[in-house]
């Protein structure tokens, strides 16, 4: 689409609005309007991870210290015409840490900003002072407009290229009479955003657009530059041929370097600025033509090919984002639509861990010198299908977000999310989850499980019911009979007469209103069928034989929370997740929310992974008793804990058995369990990124075995194993070695990074002193993450080693220490009760940037990898 004319329109439309006050009788054509940007409008059900990383926040607030320079104009006496000539702006900044809205309250929530630039009369600046203000007389017209730039992270602070994330939006005209403040203004985002977002356990380094041809050259993009080809490489033509789609492209984006102040429009700068090394980013508006700031169609192709700055990937706490104007900027094609070709390729640098092969090359540094490649082409949806086959569009106020690095081994590329600020167009390419919904509950997988133990029971066996979940709508049913909230309807029957059997054989009843009457006055009947429809959920209740009566089954209403245990046989009931399920984003409660009410099952997770968890109150399980959670991986965006609370029954009870679990995903309190009542056990536990506190936060009589915590945020001097150990703590917990008596403890075999969380513990604030054989270790990340044993030589004194050795020579590989730890506690009689199902899995590809991951299988006993026969 080329709008070359598009300019003369804008600059029409500038001068149509200087005659009239009524802002509605302007009216911009949609390339217009495409030209000068979407407006906010999020929806607060995007994925948070990047909707918080917007300019603005979802509701269309505002950003501590971020910059608008606003401009304004009165009104001639008869209010009819605008003075132009009279237009002066101040640049203001937000003093707060959050303003709800998008009004904007001069000099209170916004402040004039010393230092900036002012214009009193139109085509005149100066700088102005704290003092400077855009106060109006009461009773007059007068409009405003702004634009903005975003104090995202810091950027406008650090005023270096490295934080410079050239993020910014425009405003309409609004006019207002006084008195008053508040301005609502609503902005418009006017960049492109490209973004990148790792994968869990990865840590970018840095990223660019392939402009190199041999980059094209590779057929299999998603490897390394130290690849084997899976297939014949490109022709030197082939690939010079991509290369120039690419690159006829590409020199036409601009990096984005303020709005002009006439026309609205985005302008870019020269290469020569953006690397003066007096070039000051955080105070970028400064600058003028003369200095090197270029507008729209002020420069020929060929310019902007050679001169200008073109965008790069710059970081973003922990993501990368490359902005772009969206729009030809050249005097030839002012106003084309751009559009990335399928073929474009990315070069993604990961973070170098271990100071082993850093890359030198500027803009690198710090990163491994072996990089990844993908195209827009090998990003696809969840069925396979290319999203970007006909290339990815430039426009105003769209967002692009995908996620890279390494999962379970593979280098993958997936969308994130993407999406435009004014709708949801875009909907359709994104990972196919956001639009589904949740379906009504299915009590199949409950009702077959009571009725095949029931006939198994009547025929001389246990009443042993085993539940299966298949789908995420019986996930949900499950979290709802858990809760008490399955029912709608849980009192007002009583049972009546026998009307018959079922098809399983079992007697079904009349059910009796204790409150409704039918037309003749009588309590009101219904059938099982016509109770479920208004609201009752049944399901056959066997009874065990007693000394008055055989053991049979009376069909039952639920009529409050399913414990999953039974008090007559004293059996917690075992609940299996049958597949992988996808919880997409839906907002849910926890299962057990009722503390009065806990979970006191035994659920098992087969290996089997959630993915979009999202629940209500950050908890997986919220209140437990007696009970045990085993084989489950959790990923998530979204901040999650496996458990909040485990209590135990009494003297022979227990709080919680959890075994085999791995978290992927955010938390912000403690990953595993914020505390455990009772003797309990976590085994075999992996948490992989950032955490508010220690896996447990606190128990009083715990075993934990092969487990790692690899997060960032734990605040320094406290625990990042276990927070805290009550007052029943075991001895052997803290001290179950001696150099002259080496056995098997309580607390063995776990790993802490504590290069993501530095000056943290193993247990609360005790400082660690642990014999080597036990394995507490907080290590560096390349540590935690090594393939190979790294064991000293027999003649060898581990301490006699200084501190920073100690630090690098780690023995047993972790993973290895960590799976003999699990089959270790597999061969216990509780292991044998509730086994660990789980191995660790190390990297199997070249490079030391990813944790262990826990994979299917039970790991064999392995004697070589025994920690108390080590000397390290």
């Amino acid at each position: 689409m080329k709008i070359k004319h598009t300019i003369y329109y804008l600059f029409a439309a500038i001068a149509l609005t200087a005659c009239t006050a009524d802002d509605d009788d302007i009216v911009l054509s949609d390339e217009q309007q495409e030209l000068i940007g979407q407006a906010v409008h999020f929806d607060a059900s995007m994925a948070e991870p990047f909707t918080t990383r917007a300019t603005y926040r979802h509701d269309g607030s505002f950003n501590e210290g971020d910059q608008m320079r606003i401009f304004r104009q009165y009104a001639d006496a008869t209010g009819s015409t605008f003075l132009t000539d009279g237009e002066n702006f101040r640049t203001y900044y937000q003093k707060v840490n959050y303003a709800a809205g998008t009004s904007v309250s001069l000099d209170a929530d916004w402040l004039p900003m010393a230092g900036k630039l002012k214009s009193d009369t139109l085509g005149s600046t100066a700088v102005q002072t704290a003092a400077d203000s855009l106060t109006w007389e009461n009773g007059k017209i007068v409009r405003f407009r702004a634009w903005g730039r975003s104090n995202l992270a810091g950027a406008l602070s650090a005023g270096t290229k490295g934080s410079y994330y050239p993020d910014y939006t425009i405003s309409d005209w609004v006019t207002v009479s006084g008195p008053t403040k508040s301005i609502p203004l609503t902005m418009r985002h006017i960049t492109c955003r490209i973004g990148l977002t790792c994968k869990a356990g990865n840590e970018f380094g840095s990223a660019e657009i392939c402009t190199d041809w041999h980059d094209y050259k590779r057929q299999d993009n998603a490897d390394t530059n130290e690849h084997d080809a899976l297939e014949t490489d490109k022709s030197d033509e082939q690939a010079q041929a991509e290369l120039a789609q690419v690159m006829a492209v590409y020199n036409k984006m601009c990096m984005p370097a303020g709005v002009d102040d006439q026309t609205f429009l985005l302008t870019t700068m020269t290469q020569a600025l953006y690397d003066g090394a007096t070039t000051d980013f955080k105070n970028l508006e400064k600058y003028t033509e003369a200095d090197g700031i270029v507008k729209i169609g002020t420069k020929t192709a060929e310019e902007i090919a050679n001169e200008v700055q073109h965008p790069v990937f710059n970081g973003n706490d922990g993501r990368l984002y490359m902005m772009s104007t969206p729009i030809d900027m050249s005097s030839s094609d002012a106003g084309q639509e751009l559009v990335l070709p399928a073929c474009t390729r990315f070069k993604v640098w990961l973070y170098d861990v271990n100071n082993g092969d850093r890359q030198t090359t500027t803009g690198t540094t710090g990163s491994e010198s072996s990089y990844h490649i993908f195209a827009l082409s090998d990003i696809k949806n969840s069925k396979g299908e290319p999203l970007f086959a006909d290339g990815l569009t430039l426009k105003a106020g769209y967002s692009y977000l995908f996620n890279v690095g390494y999962h379970y081994d593979k280098f993958t590329i997936t969308p994130a999310d993407n999406f435009s600020w004014e709708k949801q167009d875009l909907g359709s390419q994104n990972a196919d989850n956001k639009a589904v919904t949740q379906n009504a509950l299915d009590f199949s997988w409950w009702t077959s499980a009571y009725v095949k133990a029931a006939k198994e029971a009547l025929s001389g066996g246990d009443f042993l019911p085993e539940f299966s979940i298949a789908d995420q709508t019986q996930f949900v049913t499950f979290i709802k009979l858990v809760n008490g909230t399955a029912a709608t309807r849980m009192t007002g029957l009583t049972r009546g007469e026998v009307r018959g059997t079922d098809q399983d054989g079992f007697e079904t009843y009349w059910w009796i209103s204790d409150t409704e009457t039918d037309e003749n006055g009588q309590p009101k009947q219904y059938t099982k069928a016509e109770a479920e429809a208004v609201g009752y959920v049944f399901y056959p209740h066997f009874y065990p034989t007693v000394s008055t009566q055989a053991a049979h089954v009376i069909e039952d209403y639920v009529q409050g929370p399913m414990d999953f245990y039974d008090t007559d046989f004293g059996n917690r009931y075992r609940v299996n997740l049958m597949s992988d399920l996808d919880l997409f984003d839906w907002a849910l409660p926890s299962i057990g929310e009722d503390n009065k009410k806990p979970f006191r099952g035994n659920f098992l997770g087969h290996g089997h992974t959630l993915r979009n968890v999202n629940m209500q109150r950050g908890y997986l399980f919220d209140h437990v008793m007696d009970g045990a959670i085993s084989n489950l991986k959790i990923e998530s965006t979204h901040p999650t804990c496996l458990l909040n609370t485990a209590v135990a029954s009494g003297t022979t009870g227990w709080g919680c058995y959890i075994a085999g679990i791995s978290m992927l995903c955010p938390s912000t309190t403690n990953s595993i369990a914020t505390s455990l009542s009772g003797t309990s056990s976590v085994v075999g536990c992996i948490h992989v990124g950032k955490a508010g506190g220690a896996l447990v936060g606190s128990a009083d009589n715990l075993t934990m075995l092969g487990c790692m915590q690899a997060a960032a945020g734990i605040p320094t001097g406290t625990g990042a194993l276990l927070g805290s150990y009550g007052a029943g703590a075991k001895t052997s917990f803290f001290a179950p070695l001696s150099k002259s008596s080496l056995t098997w403890g309580t607390f063995m075999c776990n790993y802490y990074d504590a290069e993501k969380s530095p000056k943290t513990n193993a247990v609360g604030s005790t400082t660690d002193a642990y014999l080597p054989q036990q394995y507490i270790r907080g290590r560096k990340s390349h540590i935690l993450k090594a393939k190979n044993d790294y064991l000293l030589g027999s003649s060898e004194d581990y301490n006699k080693l200084n501190a920073n050795m100690k630090q690098e020579i780690y023995g047993v590989a972790p993973w290895r220490a960590m799976n003999y730890a699990i089959a270790k506690y597999n061969e216990s009689k509780l292991g044998k009760d509730y086994p660990c199902e789980m191995k660790y899995k190390a990297s199997e590809v070249g490079y030391s940037h990813l944790y262990p991951t826990l994979i299917n299988g039970a790991p064999a006993m392995d004697d070589s990898a025994n920690p108390l026969v080590q000397n390290n």
